[in-house]
């Protein structure tokens, strides 16, 4: 939770600064060419500050609520760390390994807005991606497979937002894995009991 906290003061910094930067050198443009005034400097900082608190403020009450309310939605209070915005899945099941690959690809496709999946049977790694949407520009998805021992694997899913600029993914990393943890089930010919579910630390 207090990651969250601080992405949403990095959003409200970013954002005051960035936008209240632009108006700011705007300001300071338009009193020097056409007043020649010696004060647009100070004219410019402080409309500046001004305006990007402002907007920065309307964003993040805008934005903050919408962002709790999936998060909280989605979880419906079974996960702890549903504020991270990477999540992570674990289970463990029985079967080879071919039919792990297959579970875990067939899962891979059922992710919203995925449009590539590849799989590396050496490595026991499978990789996909997604497109953007209104709550994201796009994610990362890993998935691990580990043998315990013979027909025993421990299977874990990784879901990350693309870019590094993310303040609010609207849970749309928790659905990703969440998809993925209940469709593997569902196509799972032996699953192990009880499956185990792991958030992302």
């Amino acid at each position: 939770m207090s990651r969250y906290v601080a992405r949403v003061i990095r959003a409200v910094v970013v954002g005051a600064l960035g936008f209240g930067g632009g108006i700011g050198l705007l300001i300071i443009i338009i009193f020097l060419t056409l007043k020649g005034d010696q004060n647009a400097f100070e004219y410019g900082i402080r409309w500046g500050l001004g305006i990007g608190l402002v907007f920065a403020t309307l964003m993040v009450a805008l934005m903050l609520p919408l962002d709790l309310a999936l998060h909280m939605f989605r979880a419906k209070g079974s996960h702890e760390e549903i504020w991270e915005l990477e999540q992570t899945r674990e289970l463990a099941f029985v079967g080879s390994g071919k039919e792990v690959m297959a579970a875990c690809r067939k899962a891979l496709l059922t992710v919203p807005y995925v449009h590539q999946v590849s799989d590396d049977m050496e490595n026991l790694v499978a990789h996909a991606s997604t497109g953007p949407s209104w709550r994201s520009p796009g994610e990362d998805l890993e998935v691990e497979i580990n043998p315990i021992s013979e027909n025993n694997w421990q299977v874990k899913c990784v879901s990350r937002s693309r870019s590094k600029s993310v303040v609010f993914d609207y849970a749309k990393n928790f659905e990703n894995v969440e998809t993925w943890h209940r469709t593997i089930l569902s196509h799972l010919p032996n699953p192990a009991a009880p499956p185990s579910s792991s958030p992302a630390t």
